[in-house]
């Protein structure tokens, strides 16, 4: 029993105490700023970029501002008339090379006069070599090379800076609250979505760390059959882009 109880708390505390950091809004030249958003429970990051819709976008991660061309091999996020892509830079005069592991997924882009806004999130550590490593250690210094062009096509940049940045700022939001019902269950739980959330990834573990359920979930697909689950407790997992909750599930 104490062994059980033990696990349960460590699968609480991974699930339910992880530190999130941002860098808050960067300002990186006027009407061009971008903020990277740490979620230590779901290991992801989540980069807001705004800036002019008519022309390219590039912000290099800890980078040496000191110096505009980066030493090369620092991690690359650049938006031209080809979309969002993973590059690294080169250290010299010439167009930062793409990564062969694409690793950020867009969420959205979209443009309201004159300014574009993208949302993309990626992992913490990728595996990539040419890709930042990010923390969640707080008061931690992230260094930024920003360049942008003079149209949407990829060609010598317009203007170009270094901006400093740090995730020290821990982020505790008011986050959307789930309801899973009845509680204790016996057949059938319900996942009731709040009205800001259309959909949500589901995990269910034993106390043992075993997943019994995983499934992409939504307002109309919200029922899990609980009916051949052992009695016992389980840890829910609810997780979007954005944050993570977990519940404590009871089968009859």
């Amino acid at each position: 029993m104490k062994k059980i109880t033990l696990i349960l708390s460590l699968l609480i505390s991974a699930y339910g105490f992880a530190q999130n950091v941002s860098t808050g809004v960067v300002t990186l030249t006027t009407g061009f700023t971008v903020q990277f958003d740490v979620n230590g429970t779901t290991n992801k990051v989540t980069m807001t970029m705004v800036g002019p819709d008519d022309v390219w976008l590039a912000v290099a991660l800890n980078a040496n501002t000191g110096n505009s061309m980066g030493a090369g091999g620092e991690d690359v996020i650049l938006y031209d008339s080809t979309g969002l892509k993973d590059r690294n830079l080169t250290g010299a005069q010439n167009a930062p090379n793409v990564d062969a592991s694409q690793d950020w997924t867009s969420l959205s882009n979209t443009v309201t006069s004159g300014v574009r806004t993208i949302v993309a999130t990626r992992a913490l550590n990728t595996g990539d070599s040419n890709d930042y490593v990010f923390t969640t250690t707080t008061n931690t210094a992230l260094p930024l090379l920003w360049a942008k062009g003079s149209g949407l096509t990829l060609a010598y940049h317009g203007a170009r800076g270094g901006a400093a940045s740090t995730l020290g700022t821990e982020t505790i939001a008011a986050l959307p609250e789930f309801n899973v019902y009845p509680n204790p269950t016996f057949r059938e739980l319900n996942v009731e979505f709040p009205v800001s959330v259309q959909k949500a990834s589901v995990s269910v573990y034993s106390v043992l760390g075993t997943l019994v359920f995983q499934s992409e979930m939504d307002q109309l697909n919200s029922k899990i059959n609980t009916s051949e689950w052992n009695s016992g407790v389980y840890i829910m997992n609810i997780s979007t882009p954005n944050f993570s909750q977990t519940k404590r599930i009871i089968k009859q």
